[in-house]
């Protein structure tokens, strides 16, 4: 019987100690880190419209686009929200493997496609690979760039403006693609 009290006197303490770390850690990070302790989200018209951190997938053509996410940025269009797992990561497949090879000629022809008027060794490396995440919110400087003429010319404003957008949004060579699209809304209102 001795043990028993032993044993629920423990665990007890343990929960009581554990549970008050919890919030303890979590009402130092909402003083502190508040963003980012919930999330970085990004707020447009006073809602949430994405992650600083989480790339999202921009189709359109007036859009910058980011990387590729072999993870498809985690949207499933296909699966109820219920279903829907967040997960993170990359790929395995080594350079070497003819899957990998074929999905880099198929980004590589896409971003031809999209952007008619740069060539083939204009493409950073970054816009033709998944990062190892597949969920990097950043493009380098270049991969903006290389996208400048089709997003001017869709949305009806010149290269220079865009280009000036590209370099005001450039933190250390990456740029936010989020962050990027948002200010290019607010560039064509």
């Amino acid at each position: 019987m001795e043990n028993l009290k032993k044993g629920i006197l423990i665990t007890l303490v343990l929960f009581l100690i554990t549970t008050i770390y919890t919030y303890m850690i979590n009402g130092f990070a909402q003083v502190f880190f508040h963003e980012s302790a919930n999330g970085s989200i990004i707020l447009k018209n006073g809602e949430g419209i994405g992650s600083k951190y989480i790339g999202q997938n921009f189709e359109s053509d007036k859009y910058f686009h980011g990387r590729a996410s072999i993870l498809n940025y985690n949207t499933y269009s296909t699966l109820k929200e219920a279903q829907m797992i967040p997960s993170s990561g990359g790929s395995n497949l080594g350079g070497s493997n003819l899957e990998y090879n074929k999905n880099i000629k198929e980004r590589i022809e896409k971003i031809l496609s999209e952007n008619p008027s740069i060539e083939i060794k204009d493409i950073p490396v970054d816009m033709v690979t998944a990062s190892a995440s597949g969920l990097d919110p950043h493009i380098t400087t270049q991969g903006a760039l290389i996208q400048v003429e089709r997003v001017a010319r869709v949305n009806r404003i010149t290269k220079e403006e865009v280009i000036n957008l590209v370099k005001k949004m450039e933190k250390n060579g990456i740029i936010n693609v989020l962050e990027l699209n948002l200010a290019l809304e607010n560039l064509i209102k």
